[in-house]
């Protein structure tokens, strides 16, 4: 695949996306989100929530190039053009919570889950949206199967996901009460138990 480079004059503002071309309607659908900005929104160096990343609108000479965080080096600090990560994550999560029917409630990349020791190596997972979020924390609990013994929780970013199990990422919109279940990269299936 291909790398896009999507281009709009939006408000007087030449604006720039690049991304995969298996992302073009998702780009397309950003440029249409920042065209409705008000007069004067785009200024450079903006940063805008955009579901569970951010989006910063970086001057390049006359543009404003839209760059996502780098998600392969350091998110917190550093970013990058191609914004097709930011996108397809985004797609995978809107499916999951269209398909069951509720409203996103996404976590931020820099948000925290917490997870039970093991559930890297074992191929079947749960996740847990055990907390309303707050803060920093997701409400997120990931565990594999059997009792979590005595062990003690790690904490991670949720962007971790993306280098360790990239797949977990389509199930965190899921609002406070859900629980879905992944078998390596497939959803298995999700529920709100009682």
């Amino acid at each position: 695949m291909g790398e896009l480079r999507l281009e709009r004059h939006l408000h007087g503002v030449h604006v720039v996306l690049m991304c995969e071309e298996d992302a073009e309607e998702q780009g397309e659908w950003v440029l249409e989100i920042l065209g409705r900005l008000p007069p004067g929104g785009l200024i450079p160096g903006r940063t805008l929530r955009f579901g569970w990343s951010s989006l910063r609108l970086d001057p390049r000479g006359d543009s404003l190039v839209v760059t996502e965080p780098d998600f392969d080096g350091d998110p917190r600090q550093d970013w990058r053009d191609d914004i097709t990560t930011t996108l397809r994550v985004q797609g995978r999560m809107l499916e999951t919570t269209q398909t069951v029917g509720v409203d996103p409630l996404f976590p931020r990349h820099s948000d925290t889950f917490v997870a039970v020791p093991g559930w890297e190596e074992s191929p079947r997972v749960a996740l847990a949206r055990v907390r309303t979020p707050e803060g920093s924390d997701s409400g997120w609990l990931v565990l594999p199967p059997g009792p979590p013994g005595g062990a003690s929780f790690d904490t991670f970013p949720v962007h971790v996901l993306l280098r360790r199990r990239p797949a977990l990422l389509a199930a965190l919109a899921l609002p406070t009460g859900w629980v879905a279940e992944f078998d390596g990269d497939t959803l298995l299936g999700y529920g709100r138990p009682d």
